[in-house]
C-alpha cells in the first residue's frame, strides 16, 4: 500500500460515487420509516408487516454482504459498482410506479441487493487504496456522505409524503442514482488483480439460514409466540445456520467469513458491541416516528423534522471522530461516543415521551453513534493482520445491516404486541415503546462494557502510517 499523504482526486471521487449509491439506499430506508403509518393505511397492512419494507431489505443486504469477499476477488470494483447501481435503480423505479405491497417489497429487495454489493465495496476501496495514515479521515468522509441520508431521509420523506404522496420519495432519488453511476464509471480504479475463486455456496446457505431464521423468529414471536411450528422452524434454522457454519468453515480453505477472526478477543468484542449498539440505534429510528404519529398525533413531516437534528449530528460527528482517531487513536472518540449513547438511551427510558424528549434523546443517541461506530470498525480491523482486512470489512458490514434489521423487527414486534393487547392504539404504542427503551438501556450497558474491554486490548500503534501490527492478545 502506498504511504503517500496526498490522496488523488480520482480516488476521492470514486469513494464519493460509491458513497452516493449507499446514500440513496439508506435515505430511502429512513424516508420510508416516517411514512409507515401512511403506508399502513394505504396498503392495508399492520405495523409488523410494513416494517419488512425496511428490515426485509436490510436482511437481504446482509445476505449479499457476506458474499463481498468473494465478489472482491472475482470481479473488478467498477463491475461490482455498476451492477449494484443498476439493480438498485430498477428497484427504485418499480417502487415509484407500484401500489401493491408485494410489488413494493420486491422493489425494495432489489435495492437491498444493490446496497449489499455497494456498502462493503466502499470500505474495501478505502482499506485497499487509501494510505493508512489517512484511513480514519477517509472512513469519516465516506461516513459523512452516507450519514447525511438518515439526516435528510426523515424530513425529506415526511415532507414528500404529506405534499405529494409517498411515491414521490422514489422519483426524487432517481437522478442521484444516475449521477453516482456516471461518476463511478469514470473514476473507480482497480489496484489488485482479480482471480477465479470458487463461490462457497454451502457456507452462504448456512449463513443465510442464520440470518433469515433469526429475523423470522422475532417476527413470528410477536404474532404467535415461540411454541408453534413456524416459530420453532425459524429458531431451528437460526441455530443450525450458525452452528453448522462454524464447524463447516473450520475445514474450508477460503470460507466466506473466517471463524478464526473471532478467536481474537478484541475483534470478537468489537463485533458484538457493534451488533448491540446498531440494533439499539435502529429501534430509535423506528419507534420515534411511530410514537410521534400514533401517540402525539403529529404528521409525518413533524416526525421527520424531529429526527433531522440528530441525524445531521451523526453525519458531522463521523468526520470529526475520524480525525480524532487519526490524531489520538480510538480511545478518545470511543469513550465520548459511549457516554453520549448511554445518556441518550437513559433519557428516552425514564422521561415522558414528548416531541422535545424524542428530539433531544435522538440527538444524544446519534451524536454518540457518530463518534463510536466508524472508529470501532476501523480500530478493530487495523488491529488485525492485513490478510483479514477484507473479511473484517464484510463481517462489520453484515453485522451492522443484520443488527439494524433485528432492531427494527424487535421494536416493531414489541410495539405490535402491546398495540394488539390495548383497546387504545396510542396507549398500546406508548407502553410498547417504553419497554423497547428499557431493553435498549440494558443492551447499551452490556455493549459499553465490551467496548471498554476492546480499548484495553487495542494496539496503540495499529493506526500509524508506517505499521500495522497484528494484535496478539
Amino acid at each position: 500500500m502506498s504511504e503517500e499523504k496526498v490522496l488523488s482526486p480520482k480516488l476521492i471521487l470514486s469513494i464519493l460515487a460509491i458513497a452516493l449509491i449507499a446514500f440513496t439506499d439508506i435515505m430511502l430506508e429512513t424516508a420510508l420509516n416516517v411514512s409507515f403509518p401512511v403506508l399502513m393505511a394505504n396498503l392495508h397492512v399492520d405495523s409488523a408487516t410494513v416494517q419488512w419494507l425496511t428490515s426485509g431489505v436490510i436482511l437481504l443486504t446482509s445476505m449479499v454482504i457476506i458474499m463481498s469477499s468473494w465478489l472482491k476477488d472475482r470481479f473488478k470494483n467498477r463491475s461490482q459498482f455498476m451492477a449494484a447501481g443498476i439493480i438498485s435503480l430498477i428497484g427504485i423505479f418499480i417502487d415509484a410506479v407500484s401500489n401493491q405491497f408485494p410489488l413494493i417489497l420486491f422493489g425494495r429487495l432489489l435495492q437491498g441487493v444493490g446496497a449489499g454489493v455497494g456498502l462493503p465495496l466502499m470500505n474495501n476501496v478505502i482499506f485497499e487504496q487509501v494510505p493508512v495514515n489517512r484511513r480514519g479521515t477517509m472512513v469519516g468522509l465516506a461516513s459523512l456522505i452516507v450519514s447525511f441520508s438518515p439526516a435528510l431521509g426523515p424530513a425529506f420523506g415526511g415532507f414528500l409524503t404529506d405534499a405529494f404522496g409517498w411515491h414521490m420519495i422514489f422519483w426524487v432519488v432517481i437522478p442521484l442514482q444516475l449521477i453516482a453511476l456516471i461518476l463511478g464509471w469514470a473514476t473507480i480504479q482497480q489496484t489488485v488483480p482479480t482471480k477465479k475463486v470458487r463461490f462457497d455456496l454451502v457456507g452462504w446457505l448456512l449463513l443465510s439460514a442464520f440470518f433469515v431464521g433469526g429475523l423470522i423468529t422475532i417476527d413470528r414471536f410477536s404474532a404467535d409466540g415461540l411454541f408453534n411450528l413456524p416459530s420453532m422452524l425459524a429458531l431451528a434454522a437460526f441455530i443450525f445456520g450458525i452452528v453448522g457454519y462454524y464447524f463447516y468453515a473450520r475445514n474450508e480453505k477460503e470460507p466466506l467469513l473466517a471463524p478464526s477472526m473471532f478467536a481474537k478477543p478484541m475483534f470478537r468484542l468489537a463485533v458484538f458491541s457493534a451488533f448491540m449498539l446498531q440494533m439499539v440505534n435502529l429501534t430509535f429510528n423506528y419507534a420515534i416516528p411511530m410514537g410521534l404519529q400514533l401517540i402525539l398525533h403529529r404528521n409525518s413531516s413533524v416526525a421527520g423534522l424531529a429526527l433531522f437534528p440528530g441525524a445531521l449530528g451523526l453525519a458531522f460527528m463521523a468526520v470529526i471522530s475520524g480525525n480524532l482517531y487519526d490524531r489520538y487513536g480510538a480511545r478518545l472518540p470511543n469513550n465520548i461516543g459511549l457516554g453520549l449513547i448511554f445518556f441518550g438511551v437513559l433519557f428516552m427510558a425514564v422521561l415522558p415521551f414528548t416531541l422535545l424528549t424524542a428530539t433531544v434523546g435522538f440527538i444524544l443517541m446519534q451524536l454518540g453513534v457518530g463518534f463510536w461506530n466508524g472508529n470501532n470498525m476501523t480500530n478493530a480491523i487495523s488491529n488485525m493482520d492485513r490478510v483479514y482486512h477484507n473479511a473484517g470489512n464484510s463481517i462489520f458490514a453484515a453485522v451492522n445491516n443484520y443488527s439494524a434489521a433485528v432492531g427494527i423487527a424487535l421494536a416493531a414486534s414489541i410495539v405490535s404486541v402491546f398495540q394488539n393487547k390495548a383497546t387504545n392504539m396510542a396507549h398500546g404504542t406508548a407502553v410498547g415503546m417504553r419497554i423497547t427503551y428499557i431493553m435498549d438501556f440494558i443492551l447499551v450497558v452490556i455493549a459499553a462494557w465490551m467496548s471498554m474491554r476492546v480499548m484495553k486490548m487495542t494496539n496503540p500503534h495499529a493506526n500509524n502510517a508506517n505499521e500495522e501490527i497484528e494484535l496478539t492478545k
